[in-house]
């Protein structure tokens, strides 16, 4: 890709940025934040792009302020997947059809490659000069006053005014904002996942007879407490299973298992499924934990000169279908509120940046559980007569946000409370926020909380409109 010869960038802030973590959230920090007139430099620990090749919805959220950013909309739409979702039973039959997502004025949620994603991503960032660092291990994090930054496992001291930490959830970045470590805890469930290529899938008859003729094609198989996601692409494949976990993860205990650990958990399905296990190059999967942290409330140092954003500060189950939305409206919100705070008053912008996006991330994260209850739990009967209830899975509330409009529209009025909580006094009009179901009031809760309520209470419990 050549140099990008008409991107826009606002007047410069004089603000130096660190990002720590190379990813998804990470990039879209860079690019916006160089967009919006700050100094950007990553740091990554992997060696070069993403290379897990799984299927992540983008919502219209997250790309809309990406329409500002010349180029980059048409090869982020040349990489994705038919607008479709096709729900199966588990035996195979079909239970409809159904938009990814779509919002009222017509932009749909997009689906494509997680690698894709984040190798366009690093591309239109290099053709902005954008430096990043590749190979690079953040060990550690520090601040004081005037400035932070990060300690490399090479000893080396990287300095700014101002550390983003998106480096997912191993940050070590909670050391200097809250002082301890959430304890992660099992979600109650694990994943099995394979990415390989297509060209051998398609020599086998059986899978090529559910799967020829479709350029892109995204599937959801449905058990009982099981759920099969097949995604194929022009190049690609994938398939991941949730399954109950044991409750004996941690958050470093990814490891691959033998296929046949996986096939015990749909013996008597539909062959198609079996066979895309079956067919797995190796004859190995990696058997991926999904943990969690309760939400916590605080993603901003002490001093405000290190601020998480993505999983470094928020977690995700992969049902919510949210996860890097929600790191990619992270980082249209800081950028927005570095600029209009400036360099003398990084603490209130990460602050306000942390005091507008929580609750909308913990309403976020309350989906997934719910989706994942609705799929594993499902009554058949109800669905063959309401078969929108499976297939309609986003809300209108997380589809028409625009974080880059609404940190503009509502910084000064954020930034009256933190100031007033900062000098120990009652803001005058305590900030209310709109980014959430409309009618409903933000209450702490646990995972454990929703762990042991039905999906049918859950929708019940929460007042609000929620569609």
């Amino acid at each position: 890709m050549g140099d990008i010869v008409h991107f826009e960038r606002d007047e410069p802030t004089g603000i130096s940025i660190l990002i720590a973590g190379g990813g998804i959230g990470g990039m879209t920090a860079a690019i916006e934040c160089y967009r919006k007139g700050h100094d950007v430099h990553v740091v990554e620990r992997r060696a070069g792009y993403e290379p897990l090749g799984e299927l992540i919805g983008i919502h219209p959220s997250a790309y809309r302020p990406m329409k500002k950013w010349p180029g980059f909309m048409d090869m982020f739409l040349a990489n994705a997947m038919e607008n479709a979702t096709y729900f199966f039973r588990q035996d195979g039959s079909l239970i409809g059809r159904f938009p990814i997502a779509l919002a009222d004025e017509g932009v749909r949620t997009v689906a494509l490659s997680r690698c894709e994603l984040h190798r366009i991503l690093c591309e239109y960032a290099a053709s902005l000069g954008i430096e990043v660092a590749f190979s690079t291990r953040v060990k550690g994090y520090f601040e004081t006053d005037t400035n932070a930054g990060v300690v490399l496992d090479d000893g080396r001291r990287l300095e700014a005014d101002v550390v983003i930490a998106a480096d997912g959830i191993g940050s070590t970045s909670w050391s200097v904002v809250t002082g301890y470590k959430v304890p992660a805890v099992s979600s109650g469930a694990a994943i099995y996942r394979a990415t390989f290529p297509l060209e051998p899938v398609m020599r086998d008859p059986l899978l090529r007879s559910h799967l020829d003729g479709y350029t892109t094609r995204l599937s959801i198989h449905l058990g009982h407490h099981v759920h099969v996601i097949i995604g194929k692409n022009k190049e690609d494949i994938c398939w991941i299973m949730t399954y109950p976990d044991d409750g004996n993860g941690t958050e470093d205990g990814n490891r691959t298992q033998s296929v046949e650990k996986a096939l015990q958990h749909v013996q008597g399905w539909e062959p198609f499924v079996q066979r895309m296990i079956e067919v797995t190059p190796g004859g190995t999967v990696l058997d991926w934990k999904l943990m969690w942290r309760d939400p916590e409330p605080v993603w901003v140092s002490p001093r405000g000169r290190v601020a998480q954003i993505g999983d470094a500060a928020h977690t995700f189950i992969p049902t919510s279908g949210t996860g890097a939305t929600m790191a990619m409206e992270d980082a249209h919100t800081i950028a927005v509120c570095l600029q209009l705070a400036g360099k003398d008053n990084i603490s209130l912008a990460t602050h306000v940046f942390n005091r507008l996006r929580f609750e909308r991330v913990s309403c976020a994260q309350k989906t997934g559980f719910r989706t994942r209850g609705a799929w594993h739990s499902a009554d058949w009967d109800f669905i063959a007569r309401n078969p929108d209830f499976v297939g309609r899975r986003f809300q209108k509330w997380l589809l028409h946000h625009d974080p880059e409009v609404y940190a503009y529209e509502n910084f000064d009025a954020c930034a009256e409370e933190v100031r007033a909580k900062t000098e120990g006094r009652e803001s005058e009009k305590p900030f209310v926020s709109t980014n959430i179901p409309p009618g409903y009031t933000h209450k702490p809760w646990t995972i454990q909380e929703m762990l042991q309520e039905s999906v049918e209470k859950q929708m019940l419990g929460d007042e609000g409109d929620w569609s």
